[in-house]
């Protein structure tokens, strides 16, 4: 979408500097490009080697678990590994990896949980932060993580998430922390589950360019920062505009107003801030 192209449809030029040039305009100091393979890994840092702050993650994400097999898994763990040691300071996170059961038109779920637990087996000497994928799944989920519990050292988020209260008090027991953008937000429900969870345990994220928050979302009423002036429809695109029903990461601000209001305010707005600022680099940046 920010090379312009929108399915098969090319609607306008590339304003990707555009998006990463307005996110740090807008005060966001890093961010971190999910590759969802290692080819994307590959492509992620080939962006980030023209950012200073721009940095990427490694993995299969389950969606794409059909890519590995008995004859190139090998191969392709050793691919990830030389890229996670030859890129130490870019690559921040093993993911985005993990379950995915209502996709499973993409992979079944005997293929995601197989490799899910391959990479988890074979990358977790690396000592980075884990980067979970986690939709409809929460319990093979716990159960593989807590399997290699003693092995785990660096932690990691469950991220986009949008379970139940009990689930994210499981994976917090268990050492992660909990990710929310837009779309942990759509209903009453979500909110109420967030409400409750600590907030030394949240992280925020946008998943650019998926789930930024919607008029129909339960959380729209709740964030005070509004883009409208600056969105133009994709045919309609301007340079330094954004567009229409895509996400970008400068609307993070949004996912810490809908959390502070939810909390009822019991703490003020940069307090918030500064709590989930400070989870992000203890988790991904610490050596920092």
């Amino acid at each position: 979408m920010y090379q312009g192209i929108y399915g098969s449809s090319k609607k306008h030029e590339s304003d990707l500097d555009h998006v990463i040039n307005r996110a740090f305009k807008s005060g966001v100091e890093k961010i971190i490009i999910t590759a969802g393979t290692h080819q994307e890994t590959i492509q992620a840092l080939e962006l980030c080697s023209k950012y200073e702050n721009l940095y990427t993650t490694c993995g299969y994400h389950p969606t794409r678990c059909n890519e590995l097999n008995e004859s190139n898994e090998d191969e392709i763990l050793k691919q990830m590994i030389d890229l996670c040691e030859k890129n130490a300071e870019k690559i921040v996170a093993i993911g985005e990896f993990g379950l995915d059961y209502e996709r499973t038109q993409f992979c079944g779920i005997d293929q995601q949980k197989r490799y899910f637990e391959f990479q988890l087996k074979h990358l977790i000497s690396l000592k980075k932060p884990l980067f979970l994928h986690n939709r409809a799944s929460s319990q093979d989920l716990y159960d593989i993580l807590y399997k290699y519990r003693d092995e785990i050292k660096a932690g990691g988020v469950i991220h986009s998430f949008d379970g139940t209260l009990d689930e994210a008090l499981q994976f917090i027991q268990l050492g992660y922390f909990i990710g929310l953008n837009g779309c942990s937000m759509k209903i009453q429900n979500n909110l109420d589950v967030i409400k409750q969870i600590p907030l030394n345990k949240i992280l925020v994220e946008t998943d650019a360019p998926w789930c930024g928050i919607k008029q129909s979302h339960a959380s729209y009423s709740h964030m005070n920062t509004q883009f409208t002036s600056e969105l133009v429809k994709k045919e309609k695109w301007i340079a330094g505009k954004m567009v229409k029903d895509r996400n970008e990461p400068c609307t993070i601000i949004q996912i810490c107003e809908v959390i502070h209001s939810i909390r009822d305010k019991k703490e003020s707005f940069d307090e918030l801030c500064e709590t989930i600022y400070l989870n992000t680099k203890h988790l991904f940046f610490s050596d920092q």
